[in-house]
């Protein structure tokens, strides 16, 4: 990368693919595939020493600037940590991966409230506020892009996985809608929707014992991000590895949802090691009972 830019304060900076969860899984992968290609890269993570033997990988086998940041991007001081990072290393996002993500999984009322900030924080607020905070400059300079990472879930409702599910469908039309708005800029908005990724994802929010888990392909990190990363360059704005992939997204679109959900409960129903189905938590008693809400309606009778 050649375009070195002109700062405000007269420094010049290099541009760099910002990564978010870059230290392992699709992120890994495409921080490879970036790297490769002769791009500088920041990435982004909590795990401080993931960061650093992250880089240290890279930059030893590739003449690329690998820089990294600690981040907590499901706070306003960590995502404005990630421009504030770009300063300090005198670089600038050319290209933003939206990767980093979490999943939950169960009944959605046993899922405690903070898990359920959390994941809307990392998973919506975060991935939209990178894009806000650097797709303007994009615009400016006419090149550029942003690569967001959504899932094949994102293409229906999932039980048991509803939030997650979710928050991957907004990923999916908030970036179908950025790359028309940004046509004939310069500038490239991609989404990726996998199906199911080899990655601790799955094992971090509990559903290894799902039926999806056996009975959906499992697609290598590394595979995934090699598609995303090649229709990424050529412009697409949908981007969904594998033929398999793509058929279910158009079953998707056909069947109803009377037929769609119940089978996507199926696959995704929580079950125990021995493959046995888990129930929800039991209800907790109501902490008051007005003693009028208890008795019988006194119903006046009707001629």
């Amino acid at each position: 990368m050649n375009n070195v830019q002109l700062r405000s304060d007269g420094g010049l900076a290099q541009p760099a693919v910002v990564i978010t969860g870059g230290t392992e899984g699709i992120g890994r992968a495409l921080a490879e595939l970036f790297a490769k290609d002769g791009n500088n890269l920041l990435l982004v993570a909590r795990d401080e020493a993931k960061l650093a033997r992250t880089a240290a990988e890279l930059t030893k086998a590739y003449p690329v600037i690998v820089k990294v940041t600690s981040q907590d991007l499901t706070t306003e001081e960590g995502r404005a940590g990630v421009e504030q990072a770009l300063r300090r290393f005198d670089l600038y996002a050319d290209i933003l991966v939206n990767n980093a993500g979490m999943m939950s999984h169960g009944f959605f009322q046993d899922v405690d409230t903070a898990t359920v900030h959390r994941l809307l924080d990392l998973d919506i607020r975060a991935l939209v506020d990178l894009t806000h905070r650097f797709l303007p400059e994009m615009l400016a300079r006419r090149r550029g892009g942003v690569l967001n990472v959504a899932s094949m879930m994102g293409f229906m409702p999932v039980p048991y996985q509803a939030i997650y599910a979710a928050s991957k469908a907004f990923v999916i039309s908030f970036s179908k809608a950025l790359a028309y708005e940004t046509m004939g800029t310069g500038v490239r908005i991609s989404v990726v929707a996998p199906g199911v990724v080899a990655t601790k994802l799955h094992a971090k929010a509990g559903t290894q014992n799902s039926r999806y888990m056996y009975l959906f392909p499992n697609t290598p990190p590394e595979k995934v991000a090699r598609i995303a990363y090649s229709h990424f360059k050529r412009g697409w704005p949908v981007i969904v590895p594998g033929w398999a992939n793509w058929l279910s997204m158009i079953a998707i679109r056909v069947v109803p949802d009377f037929l769609l959900v119940p089978l996507m409960g199926w696959f995704f129903r929580m079950r125990d090691a021995e493959g046995n189905v888990l129930w929800p938590n039991p209800l907790p008693e109501p902490a008051t009972t007005s003693k009028r809400a208890a008795e019988p309606a006194h119903l006046d009778p009707v001629d």
